[in-house]
């Protein structure tokens, strides 16, 4: 336990100050170039979405993805307050809005200030986040314009994608790379794509996998795999807004339990392992978004703690004047479900769900050892995430159920996974008495 209580100070200090310095060196870059880049783009984008020229295939991007944060992303990294100091830059995050309200005009804003500059506007700020994705964002709006930036995201991301299946065929899981792009389709991947504030999630969960694929064996060996979801659970507290983080962890876990089937360490050490890498990942998260309100508080007497910690209570609390958090939770699932809106994904849900539970008590009956009821168990439990996360934070995803509703993936994919295990344990079994009869009958 000391052991492990060390490792995880180490890495959450690092992460800490890693992420303290890049946004402090982001906000010591200057703006001309960005905003320069930005105003050429504006107009272009608005075109493309409201103009008589726009596509079909623009207008409906543009509805699905989440533009009203994508406006304040951008505004974020073009912000230079007079009289304020980088350290302020990067503990408050400021941008300038047309609105007094807590509820901002991000697009208006944004083209006012393009505009006419900010005069007449109120100086807002974002300080609960760390906003960790200026470090990429600013520098891109540097070079290139914000379509530009758009197009290289997707083609990046497209590529990620691609890597990930190509890796898992070539590592012998074809089950497993087939599952990827079926769980992602739960996930309305061009809806992704295209947006600065969905990518977040979404480029960790690839980051993750590739990590997996390439380096299982070392992760292993070193014993590393608490680090590894550790790790995971920082970079989403520091690049994203509270889109679908879940995610995060339960898509990588379900990949290494499939990835981890075949290796005869004990079903109680098992468990401890899915549970401490589950706890890792919990530790990273809310220890990471939780020092970024601690260390603003210490440095800018922001304010941050007091009102992150009202934000907590408000968003856990159940929706539309509930007063049961089960009756809430209801209204949140269906609120989530609802995004669903093609026939497709319910067919597609069922066909994945019989198919599981066919697999499932085929192996029951015909192969089951404890290595695979010990992974059943664990991807039962991680098919439960995203029902426990929408619980704890009821509010949030309700209201934001737009994006939020992406966290079904992960019940998508540990359905996917026990399909895989099942199959491929009753594979292994029928080798291996193959094999035992061969040699029985040479004997």
């Amino acid at each position: 336990m000391k052991r492990r209580i060390r490792n995880a100070l180490i890495v959450m200090l690092t992460g800490i100050l890693v992420g303290v310095i890049l946004l402090l060196i982001t906000f010591s870059l200057p703006v001309d170039g960005a905003r320069a880049h930005v105003k050429e783009s504006l107009h272009t984008i608005t075109r493309e979405i409201y103009g008589e020229d726009a596509t079909p295939l623009r207008k409906h991007i543009f509805e699905i993805k989440d533009s009203f944060t994508d406006y304040l992303m951008v505004q974020n990294a073009l912000e230079d307050v007079e009289g304020k100091n980088v350290l302020e830059h990067a503990m408050y995050v400021y941008h300038h809005d047309l609105a007094n309200e807590t509820t901002w005009l991000t697009q208006e804003s944004l083209e006012a200030m393009m505009e006419r500059g900010t005069e007449g506007m109120y100086l807002q700020e974002y300080s609960k986040y760390w906003h960790g994705y200026l470090i990429w964002l600013k520098p891109m709006l540097m070079l290139m314009s914000w379509a530009t930036v758009e197009n290289v995201l997707v083609v990046v991301q497209g590529l990620m994608f691609l890597a990930v299946v190509f890796l898992a065929f070539y590592k012998k899981q074809p089950l497993l790379a087939v599952g990827i792009p079926v769980t992602f389709l739960f996930m309305k991947p061009l809806g992704v794509w295209y947006s600065f504030t969905l990518t977040a999630c979404w480029g960790i969960i690839m980051l993750a996998l590739l990590a997996d694929l390439l380096f299982y064996e070392q992760i292993q060996k070193r014993k590393l795999r608490e680090v590894y979801f550790l790790v995971l659970g920082i970079m989403t507290a520091y690049f994203d807004f509270l889109t679908y983080p879940i995610t995060t962890l339960g898509i990588p876990l379900c990949f290494y339990l499939v990835r981890s089937l075949d290796e005869n360490n004990g079903w109680w050490n098992r468990l401890k392992e899915i549970f401490w890498s589950s706890v890792s990942w919990g530790v990273g998260y809310i220890g990471m978004w939780g020092m970024k309100w601690v260390i603003a508080e210490l440095t800018v007497q922001s304010g941050t703690l007091r009102n992150a910690a009202w934000s907590i209570i408000y968003r856990t609390e159940p929706l539309d004047g509930y007063v049961s958090v089960f009756s809430g939770s209801k209204r949140t699932l269906t609120a989530v479900l609802q995004q669903y809106d093609s026939l497709f994904y319910w067919i597609l849900f069922a066909v994945i769900l019989v198919a599981a539970v066919i697999s499932f008590v085929w192996c029951l009956v015909k192969a089951s050892n404890k290595n695979w009821a010990v992974t059943m168990v664990c991807l039962l439990g991680a098919a439960a995430l995203p029902f426990a996360w929408l619980i704890l934070t009821q509010n949030h995803t309700a209201i934001h159920c737009s994006f939020t509703f992406r966290i079904m993936s992960v019940t998508v994919i540990a359905l996917w996974c026990m399909i895989v295990c099942s199959v491929q344990t009753i594979k292994r079994t029928a080798q291996r008495r193959s094999v035992n009869e061969f040699q029985n009958e040479n004997k």
